[in-house]
């Protein structure tokens, strides 16, 4: 048996149970998968797929969002004809959690540069494979170990099994943070109890972040970020003082505003050390260029 990675393309047809299209788009995907609904995806016989067999295993991957690989699946026989399809099921409990935390774009592009050109059989790329299964069978692991000396519970746990309201992957501004911190290698966690606005919270060995959600109108914020940053200044003296696994943590706090703040309380958060972010459309949110330069120069990858 063989392992393919297959882009979203026109090429592709995602479908429920009851048979209903799904939009290609990641968030319609990932909330189908996350409400056990994603079924199957049908693909056209192109390319390196003619060599694809029954029982194949099909990993379903997009660029959109640098979201990377959200789903896995079997393959079935091709139909026969002019136009042949191949009609891949997937794995429901698996692709949940591929759903709800995908393997970044930026690192499966790593070990299969050609993927922009289609479908790629995973036999040549066997590092690629090594990746993918470490992703599935192991970050869970990791992950635990650890944010279970900070008090964090693991993205993937509160993600997939959860909660009341809409699930932390469904979160409009979490949920995009919590991919650029996976891109970066970060364990991803959950302060307990999650609220409706959770505080995510990542560590990478000693370095640890941690980031509230503020919602604020556009222009403004000064309010909800001088309420914010106490919490998150009692965050981070706990994280620093407090000894866990005998690891000294360094921690760095992150304001993730829903609108853009005005200028003032931007400049007060940034000289205060305190990351700042907002929402710039659906899926997508941005580090001011103040915040970006301090974060790669101090976190970003390594």
């Amino acid at each position: 048996m063989s392992d393919w990675l297959v882009p979203i393309s026109r090429h592709v047809r995602f479908a429920q149970t009851s048979g209903r299209t799904v939009e290609p788009r990641y968030n319609a995907l990932r909330d189908a998968a996350l409400g056990g609904r994603l079924a199957r995806v049908d693909c056209e016989v192109r390319g390196p797929l003619v060599n694809l067999r029954s029982g194949d295993t099909v990993w379903c991957c997009t660029t959109e969002l640098e979201v990377g690989v959200f789903a896995v699946g079997r393959a079935k026989a091709a139909t026969k004809g002019k136009r042949p399809t191949v009609t891949v099921t997937f794995d429901k409990t698996r692709t949940r959690v591929l759903a709800a935390d995908p393997l970044p774009a930026v690192t499966i592009r790593r070990w299969v540069p050609e993927l922009r050109q289609g479908a790629v059989s995973l036999d040549v790329r066997p590092r690629a494979l090594t990746v993918l299964d470490a992703w599935q069978r192991e970050r869970g692991e990791r992950d635990t170990e650890l944010l279970g000396p900070i008090g964090a519970a693991p993205w993937r746990t509160a993600a997939t099994k959860g909660t009341k309201g809409a699930q932390p992957a469904q979160h409009d501004i979490a949920a995009p943070i919590a991919r650029l911190l996976r891109s970066q290698d970060f364990a991803i966690g959950l302060e307990l109890p999650v609220r409706a606005e959770p505080r995510l919270i990542a560590r990478r060995v000693r370095d640890v972040v941690v980031v509230d959600v503020c919602r604020a109108r556009g222009g403004g914020g000064r309010t909800e970020a001088l309420g914010a940053i106490g919490p998150l200044l009692m965050a981070q003296w706990r994280l620093e003082r407090e000894a866990f696994d005998d690891a000294r943590l360094r921690a760095t706090l992150w304001l993730a505003f829903s609108a853009r703040p005005n200028d003032e309380v931007t400049n007060f958060l940034e000289d205060s050390g305190i990351l700042v972010s907002c929402l710039v459309r659906a899926g997508v949110v941005e580090l001011t260029d103040r915040s970006k330069q301090r974060w790669y120069q101090y976190l970003g990858a390594r």
